[in-house]
């Protein structure tokens, strides 16, 4: 065999290598873009809501509804899943967590505490539909569609 006829023979190959590198490095890539999407549809998905029942701030009007993601945050931060512009409420002051197909709630250390149905939390309590949690000067209910 000449030495041309290898040199082009080494060259097609190497040209097939690269083409197949290419083809599995963007096949590698959208199969990431795809898995971050269904994470990301997966987090907007509802899960049911938390419903001001009453409030005595003016910025927050009875009915207004904050959705349920499987981790929601309360407090006082705009961050929040469910931002409560209450100066008694913490910035970080509750986190309502779904685990093993249950609502948990659990008080992240706030000044003035964090209630479910009139009690205090001091460890984390089990959450159920129609349960009233309370985060400052605000009433929430918790509705699970």
């Amino acid at each position: 065999m000449s030495p041309a006829i290898l040199l082009l023979i080494l060259r097609v190959v190497l040209a097939l290598l690269l083409y197949s590198f290419l083809v599995a490095l963007f096949r590698m890539l959208w199969q990431d873009v795809q898995a971050a999407s269904r994470v990301a549809e997966a987090r907007e998905r509802r899960l049911g809501r938390l419903v001001v029942l009453d409030s005595r701030l003016p910025d927050l009007s009875p009915g207004t509804a904050f959705p349920l993601l499987s981790i929601t945050s309360l407090g006082r931060a705009p961050t929040n899943t469910a931002p409560l512009p209450d100066d008694t409420a913490s910035l970080e002051h509750a986190l309502l967590h779904l685990r093993g197909g249950q609502w948990w709630l659990e008080d992240l250390d706030s000044r003035n505490g964090t209630r479910l149905n009139d009690a205090p939390v001091v460890q984390p309590a089990l959450v159920v539909p129609g349960d009233v949690i309370g985060v400052g000067r605000v009433r929430l209910k918790m509705e699970v569609e």
